[in-house]
């Protein structure tokens, strides 16, 4: 019982040592945080958006490839007129060989519209690194910083406490902020739409863009927030035409949310993005790949992937069932036993046989035997054959000695030789010199 115990400990501590040093550490899964993904149905997905383009008969498909596969006309055949909906930040890094791709698709007269976590911050934008900004502005060619704020003071001139500060901050955690978008001025994106909800359950900032070069941005809409009068007016929803497309940048990523969509004029206004940049026969795209969800194979995702870890767990289950249960702890004590001399012969015998052939073999026995009756008659070793030394020998019969003629010219010529008979043959007549 004791030997088994020992193996037990020091099989843990193998495993142990061994997905300390080798094992891939995977991420932790979020599985309670809805995501923007065309197939979510939680709070935060576009699954009941989905629905209703497939409702309205619309193509919808959801992009699980990178960007470099718009450009496939097998996988995306209408060059113009399709709609490309990301949300960021996106948990998988955009390459440059992407953004590029992504920049002749839009050209060519497609529309890319990007909701950003800017006003406001879903629980899944929480992990942004600091590369969100950078990444959103190699994808939109526009520059996002923050606004400056008044210098804290309310409309009396009094600056509030840190109390109340905290108290503030800690209501808006508590209580999701829900914001409102009004249009600017007319506009074919903004027709029949009044305003725009959105939610944010935690703390954001405000922002301002800017182009990247000479290209005119358009400001179709602004903040409206009764309670925060200082924060109205700011732009929310950006146009940028880039060649023959544009790109719409909504600066709120909970708008068009399973949550919030059937809000306000939500609908509306997707509906009105859709109609005015989609052509007849043109794809609405998901951009669910940059979300964490692809079609090609993604090695954190398989090390995330509960039923690999599931399937390792079994693997040593099972062989800790086996070692403890049907292994032999010790190996039987078993006597000594000396090895056998003739069974060494044998081995080695049969190994000979077998790797030389029946006629090498009696060639050499003619060559010891005829070794043999030079060195009893004290003459020098020759080589060659003997019969003139057997055939003056009167202790050897003529037969014998046309027998051992008639076996040499069989191995000659290639005849089949009876090695056991050769052998009888010449250790009797070795017999008769002695």
């Amino acid at each position: 019982m004791k030997d088994r115990l020992t193996t037990l400990a020091l099989a843990f501590a193998a495993l142990a040592l061994f997905y300390a040093f080798m094992a891939p550490k995977p991420e932790a899964v979020e599985s309670q945080i809805s995501l923007p993904l065309s197939t979510d149905a939680g709070e935060d997905g576009y699954a009941a958006l989905w629905r209703w383009f497939n409702l309205q008969n619309l193509p919808v498909r959801a992009l699980r490839q990178p960007f470099t596969r718009l450009e496939d006309r097998a996988y995306s055949p209408l060059a113009a007129g399709n709609v490309l909906f990301t949300t960021v930040p996106h948990r998988v890094v955009v390459r440059t060989d992407e953004l590029s791709s992504l920049e002749r698709w839009i050209e060519r007269g497609n529309t890319l519209v990007v909701a950003a976590a800017l006003d406001d911050t879903p629980a899944w934008a929480l992990s942004a690194g600091e590369s969100f900004l950078s990444s959103l502005a190699r994808m939109t060619f526009l520059r996002f910083e923050p606004m400056q704020t008044s210098n804290g003071k309310s409309d009396g001139g009094a600056r509030p406490s840190d109390g109340a500060r905290i108290l503030d901050a800690l209501r808006g955690t508590l209580t999701p902020e829900r914001l409102r978008i009004v249009p600017r001025g007319a506009s074919p994106l903004l027709q029949d739409v009044r305003s725009v909800l959105a939610a944010s359950p935690y703390p954001a900032s405000r922002w301002k863009a800017s182009s990247l070069d000479s290209a005119a941005v358009l400001e179709l809409a602004q903040r409206s927030d009764p309670r925060r009068p200082e924060n109205a007016g700011d732009a929310a929803l950006w146009l940028r035409p880039q060649g023959n497309g544009q790109i719409l940048v909504v600066g709120f990523a909970s708008p068009f949310s399973n949550k919030l969509l059937g809000e306000a004029d939500n609908g509306r206004l997707i509906s009105n993005i859709v109609a005015w940049s989609r052509a007849a026969g043109g794809v609405i795209w998901f951009d669910d790949a940059h979300q964490g969800v692809t079609d090609f194979y993604d090695a954190k995702a398989f090390f995330r992937d509960p039923r690999l870890h599931r399937t390792i767990l079994w693997m040593i289950a099972l062989w800790l069932v086996f070692v403890l249960g049907w292994q032999h702890m010790r190996a039987p004590d078993d006597p000594w036993t000396p090895g056998d001399v003739t069974a060494f012969v044998r081995t080695t015998g049969e190994f000979l046989a077998g790797a030389a052939t029946p006629q090498d073999v009696g060639r050499r026995l003619f060559e010891n035997f005829f070794a043999l009756i030079r060195q009893r008659l004290s003459l020098a070793p020759d080589g060659g054959p003997a019969w003139d030394l057997l055939a003056d020998d009167a202790r050897i019969d003529e037969s014998d000695l046309a027998e051992l003629k008639a076996e040499y010219a069989r191995i000659e010529t290639g005849e089949r030789v009876d090695l056991v008979r050769l052998h009888n043959l010449l250790s009797r007549t070795t017999g008769k010199l002695a």
